[in-house]
């Protein structure tokens, strides 16, 4: 796969610590790909996605989700209730 000059140009332009949390989100989605056998479909989008949510957890740091191995989704299964049951 190959990336866009634009997006290399984009990438070269980061500071050095915002390249630093870009390759680490590309590193992970790659990795997470890898494990479930999912094709990475466009390079280019990948790391123009990155850049915004690094850019956007800097504006707003409490938009970051921090893993716990503690937290669980909430989930809800209701049954189906017939027309009737009501």
């Amino acid at each position: 796969m190959k990336i866009s000059d634009q997006t290399l140009k984009m990438i070269n332009q980061l500071p050095p610590d915002t390249r630093v949390k870009v390759d680490q989100i590309i590193r992970t989605h790659v990795a997470a790909c890898r494990r479930t056998g999912s094709p990475i479909e466009n390079l280019d989008r990948l790391f123009i996605e990155a850049v915004e949510i690094v850019k956007l957890e800097e504006r707003r740091p409490e938009t970051r989700l921090e893993y716990s191995s503690e937290w669980e989704p909430f989930r809800r299964y209701d049954q189906y209730l017939s027309p009737r049951d009501l």
